[in-house]
């Protein structure tokens, strides 16, 4: 990896069996669409600063957008935690990528403030839990989210004072034991 990092400086002065490696391993390593763009180059150093010409300037283009992303996201748009906590997760790499940093305070400041309106109590109730990291309370949120699914799940699945039906797998199995 050295011998790469070496050859790719301006005016560098690596054997040519290191410019051979590196170039080969950086058009490797290029999409198929890059590597006909950039066929004819055969200096590892000149291909590295053509690429860092052309694509070092994706922070400032993907800001706007995540900045936008950010200020949008609201965690009652959301049918399901896991969804929600997963475009927190990808805003946020996305943020940091572009050098501005979302803290865990401010993660969870944004959660608490964009339940539903008519869950206002939710987020007094999580706030008193005392969390310090986003990932403690989203295992929080989602392992409420799943106790309500069972909790509206288990009464609608037979009318109040029915039995359970039993598992047809579990007497099938039963009587196959009988007969031997």
């Amino acid at each position: 990896m050295k011998k790469i990092t070496e050859t790719i400086k301006i005016g560098n002065k690596s054997p040519p069996e290191h410019i051979a490696e590196s170039i080969i391993f950086l058009k490797k390593h290029l999409d198929e669409n890059l590597t006909h763009d950039y066929a004819s180059v055969e200096d590892p150093a000149e291909l590295w600063q053509a690429l860092k010409e052309r694509f070092d300037n994706q922070r400032e283009v993907n800001l706007p957008h995540a900045l936008e992303e950010w200020k949008n996201l609201r965690f009652q748009d959301f049918q399901k935690v896991e969804d929600y906590n997963s475009a927190v997760l990808r805003i946020v790499s996305l943020l940091k990528y572009c050098g501005n940093p979302v803290s865990e305070a401010k993660m969870m400041n944004k959660t608490y403030n964009t339940f539903h309106k008519q869950l206002h109590f939710v987020p007094k109730i999580y706030r008193k839990c005392g969390y310090t990291r986003f990932s403690e309370l989203m295992v929080a949120v989602m392992l409420a989210e799943k106790n309500n699914e069972l909790l509206i799940k288990n009464p609608n699945s037979r009318p109040t004072g029915a039995k359970a039906f039993p598992e047809v797998n579990a007497t099938a199995i039963e009587n196959s034991e009988r007969r031997n």
